[in-house]
């Protein structure tokens, strides 16, 4: 899918924890309050019923905020809505030969190198995210690239990239003189 890149949200948001459906909706509709975002809906270990309710919630808030919602999950699951498009992380990514959702649908993809980047280019990926640029706790497992290196893998791609791990909302300044198209963050949530 072509987007217009000029028109894409400059904050790519993960959403996190809530409590309670009414929770959801009104953490999301905080978030989406305070300025344009494409969200990522992302819950693991729920049943499919419950996931789907939730993302037809998210549909609708999306919408009332004409933000773009990814879904992190199964294609046969995302097939099940309205979303705007398919999320992969980079396990997910190596499943998959050719682009698991049409044209008409958006497909982003999380990557942890060049290697990575380069797989999801092929697969046909609209939006890549990139990380970790900087140290991040959640994958202390992996060294941050920092913002040079970014800048580098960056510049190698046509399609947006947003800057992913440690990042902050002060650091969208450094993300955009690095190339990106924005900085992606659980912590708007």
């Amino acid at each position: 899918m072509k987007i217009n890149i000029e028109s894409l949200a400059s904050h790519y948001m993960m959403t996190g924890k809530f409590d309670s459906h009414e929770a959801f909706k009104k953490k999301l509709t905080q978030a989406l309050s305070k300025g344009p975002k494409v969200v990522q809906f992302r819950q693991k270990n729920i049943e499919n019923n419950e996931y789907l309710i939730l993302v037809k919630m998210a549909e609708s808030v999306c919408r009332q905020f004409d933000c773009l919602l990814m879904l992190g999950t199964s294609v046969d699951v995302f097939v099940q809505t309205t979303a705007d498009g398919l999320h992969l992380n980079s396990q997910v990514l190596n499943q998959y030969d050719q682009r698991p959702v049409s044209d008409k649908q958006l497909l982003s993809v999380s990557c942890h190198s060049l290697g990575e980047m380069k797989k999801a280019e092929k697969l046909g990926a609209d939006i890549l995210l990139l990380s970790p640029v900087k140290a991040t706790s959640s994958h202390p497992e992996l060294s941050a690239i920092g913002w040079p290196q970014f800048e580098q893998i960056t510049r190698q791609f046509k399609c947006p990239v947003y800057a992913l791990g440690g990042m902050k909302a002060s650091d969208l300044n450094d993300a955009k003189q690095a190339g990106a198209q924005g900085i992606a963050v659980s912590s708007f949530w």
